[in-house]
């Protein structure tokens, strides 16, 4: 019996293992269709056919038989069809081997089989499914048959634990079966997938092993390979010989790398494959510690090398236009420079004519040179950004200088609008700022042929000292389509070629611009349409600076508490102008309208100056001037014209004999003290017969400057330049000369050239640092052509203050040698010691000088000691703070008004006590400071006491 229940489970294992792997089904399979389930009902039912003819005999001589453990795989892959069409291959089977069947037999079989069936397609979980269709089979069917009469009970439970024993090993080797099955086609999928991304990859991925001294590949496939005329069946079981895919140097390259394969070590190649410049990654493969393949992974760098190729020619032109910079910035130094000279001498009016055009014409040529410069070193990424303290309202000035001509030219209105929450006072570049707006509103005005260009500064977000502000330039010229937009800014491109003969340009400033604000941290955006015009916005954040513009300007004693009105009906404008006209003590009243202003002057107001809103709605404003022209008591008094709107109209204005000066708006409040200070210089008492730049520099008058410059040419420009302004000069021929007399004798400051025979400006800068003279901190300045990145920490690193780059404005020159002179402490000391001590015998207040200063106004003078002692009473007491907090800066700020205010109202001891304070606060003299902040205070103390004596 055991025989035979080992032939019945062997003979049911063996047919499942072939039959099933026709019938098991996967997941993504679509379901299965009757005809499936008739196959696979048939294919059991020859099993069960099979299983009649190995009856088991049992100890009571019952046969038995396993033909239901075929009708539950029938019911398992078919269903009630699958079971249903195996009982009936069964019951044939049966008939030609008995030659007769038994109805009630048949009527119970098909009944269970039907339901066996259904409970296998029902149940999903398979074990369950098997053991309710299992148990359910065999109960039903054989006590059914032992209820008909058809078997004993005994009969009954042993077919029941029989095939129930069978009918679970089964499931077990089913369930084996089938996962295994499902396992084999997951793996192949994968393969599948896998061979499928690898094909698809633009590169090359190869396996190949070592074997019997040469390289045999086992899989190949990319998209690389079918570049180069491959198939991977054509490499598949092949040598590297018989490919010849690899030149030969690559096998040697395999070979002198073995140690490092067999280290498990990543090997990276480059080399040609068909023709193709390829660069190759190899990964050994390990197993049980030796080597069996390598996987390779090749990629086409052919474009990467040409561009790389590229990329070095360009470095190698950009570096060799911005080293050009010194040769190329050279002449047109000694061009505008000898100009500018010519400029300050006697000419008649052609003559100067002449020289504007020259000056103008080196001008546009220093500009397309910058332009070419600018890019060459963004490309060769050799800008630097500096971060100084400027003054925006200058910037947007010089914008308005250099653009409204064009505007006028071309009949624009040029419109700015400056919204008073822009802080005026930043930190950043004030040249590159310049340079972005310029080149935007440039760009405007050369494709607007009517209408008006708007230039709007907005801040868009505060972030405790960071501003981020926006820069709007809008035109109303001839727009851009998209495709234009598109290649906007792409270098040495414009609109079209059409645009390039009609407008002209380089087609750099608006690529130069993009990458200067992306390196402020900020970028450009533009918006615009064919026919509408363009909006270009800029926008970049920047540094608050803590000092105020005014802080550094030196109020002239003639113009403190000026009577100032500005009638103007544009509140913000107002505003920005009160702000600033105050910060120079002088006295501002404002006037909404014509109405207003004149009823103010009827009444008795007396204005030394009156600003006029050219835009004053309602009003014809030349009218209005004239009238109040004609009610002016003293040819001293005078009308400005101030205007954000910048048109042809405002430049036939100020012919008018009633308008003094017509000033743009926004303006800064060094250019309005300057511009309001040449207004009123013909009227001081002690006038100077001295030109412009005199007057805005009088502290460098008597100066003495060392100029160490090797060209001739050079040193005509500067030396001329600087004694405009009242400034000695000693010329130096190189290096080695500077330092002789830098020993010799003591000097204001020092202009260095940087590129000199015998000994270079850094090598010099280092000695007259080293030497006695040197340890004084003279101001030492760098005068260079070269604009490249690193020469401003090169001179600062040696010891200089700070670098001029050639061809320089002398504005620049000027304001720099302003901002780092200061005197020696011994001249100031010496020169303050006779003062003092005559100090010491007079007043505290000279009352009647101040009062002549005033043109013998007493109630003025009453009304200004009445502000004295409110705002300045405590300005020691702030400065002292300031000193104890360590911000010198600050302190230095409070003194310097201090000194200014002091000399206003007569109180000249005061104001000598605050100039040494403040000179010593500069010097870092502590000790000084201290004892001069003391005497400061018990001279503020009397000063207030006299003045509160004042009826």
């Amino acid at each position: 019996m055991l025989r035979d229940l080992i032939l019945n489970f062997a003979i049911l294992s063996v047919y499942l293992f072939f039959a099933s792997p026709f019938f098991i089904r996967d997941e993504r399979d679509p379901q299965p269709t009757w005809k499936y389930k008739l196959t696979a009902g048939a294919v059991f039912g020859l099993l069960g056919v099979m299983l009649l003819f190995f009856s088991i005999t049992t100890t009571n001589n019952t046969p038995l038989n396993m033909r239901g453990i075929a009708l539950m795989l029938a019911s398992y892959f078919g269903g009630p069809i699958g079971a249903i069409a195996e009982l009936i291959v069964v019951y044939i089977g049966r008939y030609l081997k008995e030659g007769s069947l038994n109805l009630v037999q048949m009527a119970i079989g098909f009944s269970a089989a039907f339901g066996t069936g259904y409970l296998f397609t029902r149940i999903k979980s398979y074990g369950v499914k098997w053991i309710v269709g299992s148990l359910f089979l065999l109960n039903y069917y054989y006590f059914v048959l032992w209820l008909a009469g058809q078997i004993t009970l005994e009969t009954v439970w042993a077919y029941i634990v029989s095939q129930a024993c069978y009918s679970f090993l089964i499931a077990g080797f089913l369930y084996y079966l089938v996962h295994n099955h499902h396992n084999r086609n997951r793996i192949t999928q994968v393969e599948q997938d896998m061979i499928g991304m690898l094909r698809m990859q633009p590169g090359l991925t190869f396996r190949f092993q070592p074997k019997h001294g040469t390289y045999y590949y086992n899989l190949a496939e990319g998209q690389l390979l079918k570049k180069i005329g491959l198939l991977p069946s054509m490499l598949h079981n092949k040598s590297f010989a018989e490919t010849e895919l690899f030149k030969d140097d690559f096998i040697d390259f395999l070979d002198q790398n073995h140690t490092k394969f067999s280290n498990d070590e990543t090997v990276s190649y480059e080399t040609m494959m068909a023709g193709i410049a390829v660069h190759i990654t190899l990964q050994p493969v390990i197993q049980n510690g030796q080597l069996t393949d390598i996987i390779g992974n090749a990629i086409d760098i052919t474009d990467l090398q040409k561009r790389k190729e590229a990329d070095a020619a360009s470095r190698a032109k950009s570096q060799f236009l911005a080293q050009m910079s010194h040769e190329i910035r050279t002449p047109i130094n000694a061009i505008v420079g000898l100009n500018y000279i010519l400029q300050q001498s006697r000419l008649d009016e052609q003559q100067r004519g002449y020289i504007d055009k020259i000056i103008t014409a080196a001008k546009s040529l220093l500009t397309i040179v910058n332009d070419i410069l600018d890019f060459s070193k963004i490309e060769a990424g050799k800008i630097v950004l500096e971060k100084v303290e400027f003054d925006l309202y200058e910037v947007l000035y010089n914008v308005s200088s250099m653009m409204s001509f064009k505007a006028n030219e071309k009949g624009l209105r040029f419109h700015f609008f400056v919204h008073p929450d822009v802080p005026q006072m930043l930190v950043g570049d004030p040249f590159r700022v310049l340079q972005i707006v310029l080149n935007l509103a440039n760009n405007a005005i050369k494709f607007t042929s009517q209408g008006q260009i708007t230039i709007s500064v907005n801040r868009i977000l505060q972030r405790d000292q960071t501003s981020v502000l926006s820069f709007n330039i809008r035109d109303t010229g001839i727009g851009m389509n998209e495709e234009q937009l598109g290649s906007l800014f792409k270098e040495f491109t414009q609109a079209d070629m059409t645009t390039t003969r009609k407008f002209g340009g380089t087609g750099l400033g608006l690529i130069i611009s993009k990458n200067l604000a992306e390196l402020m941290g900020g970028k450009i955006d533009v918006e615009s349409k064919v026919g509408s015009g363009s909006s270009f916005t800029f926008k970049a954040p920047f540094t608050v600076a803590a000092i105020p513009a005014v802080a550094a300007q030196e109020i002239s004693p003639q113009l403190t508490f000026l009577r100032v009105l500005i009638i103007c009906d544009d509140s913000q404008m107002q505003r920005v102008l009160c702000s600033q006209l105050e910060q120079f003590q002088f006295v501002v009243s404002t006037a909404q309208s014509a109405e207003d202003a004149l009823q103010n002057i009827s009444r008795g107001g007396i204005y030394d100056l009156i600003l006029l809103d050219w835009r004053l709605s309602g009003t014809d404003v030349l009218r209005l001037a004239d009238t109040i022209h004609a009610m002016f008591t003293s040819p001293s008094q005078s009308i400005i014209l101030i205007s954000a709107y910048h048109e042809a109209e405002l430049q036939m204005a100020s012919q008018s004999a009633a308008i003094a000066k017509t000033l743009l708006h926004p303006i800064s409040q060094s250019q309005l003290y300057n511009e309001i200070i040449t207004l009123f210089q013909p009227h001081f008492a002690s006038k100077r017969s001295t030109t412009d730049y005199s007057i805005q520099f009088a502290s460098l008058q008597d100066a003495v400057v060392l100029l160490v410059e090797d060209n001739e040419i050079n040193q005509l420009v500067a030396r001329e330049l600087l004694r405009e302004v009242g400034i000695g000069v000693d010329v130096a021929n190189n290096g080695e000369i500077a330092v002789q007399y830098a020993a010799e004798r003591r000097y204001d400051a020092i202009l260095m050239d940087l590129q000199m025979p015998v000994m270079d400006g850094y090598e010099a800068t280092k000695a007259i640092r080293q030497s006695v003279a040197g340890r004084a901190e003279v101001p030492i300045i760098a005068m260079t052509a070269d604009a490249m990145k690193g020469v401003e920490n090169e001179v600062l690193s040696v010891g200089m203050n700070g670098y001029l780059t050639k061809p320089f404005d002398p504005i620049d020159l000027y304001s720099m040698l302003q901002r780092h002179m200061q005197r020696t402490r011994e001249q100031e000391t010496a020169a303050g010691a006779a003062e003092a001590a005559a100090a010491k015998a007079a007043p505290h207040l000279d009352q009647a000088a101040a009062i002549g200063r005033l043109s013998g106004n007493t109630a003025l003078y009453r009304q200004i000691i009445g502000l004295f002692a409110n705002k300045h009473a405590i300005g020691l007491r702030e400065a002292r703070e300031a000193i104890a907090a360590g911000d010198v800066k600050n302190a230095v700020l409070h003194v310097h008004t201090l000194k200014g205010v002091a000399s206003n109202i007569g109180a000249d001891r005061l104001a000598d006590l605050m100039a040494k304070l403040q000179a010593a606060l500069q010097a870092d003299d502590h000790e000084a400071a201290s004892a001069l902040l003391l005497d400061g205070e018990q001279e503020l103390q009397a000063v207030l006491l006299e003045a509160s004596w004042i009826e």
